[in-house]
């Protein structure tokens, strides 16, 4: 199977399953990627509010 295969089939797929296997995917490149790994949880376990947006102002910035 093709690469471009795959794809066709994959949006095919219901929102909450290509959801499903975006996160698996950011999940194996993690387990590649130690540096990324290490920054994501650094940036997970950062509590300062002033580090942070909202849903909101995410979902404006990305509007762009």
């Amino acid at each position: 199977m093709s690469l471009d295969q795959i794809k066709t089939e994959l949006a095919e797929l219901p929102q909450n399953e290509q959801d499903q296997l975006a996160a698996y995917l950011v999940h194996l490149r993690h387990q590649r990627d130690a540096r990324a790994s290490g920054e994501m949880n650094a940036r997970l376990d950062d509590t300062a509010p002033d580090h942070w947006i909202s849903a909101d102002e995410l979902r404006e910035k990305w509007k762009d």
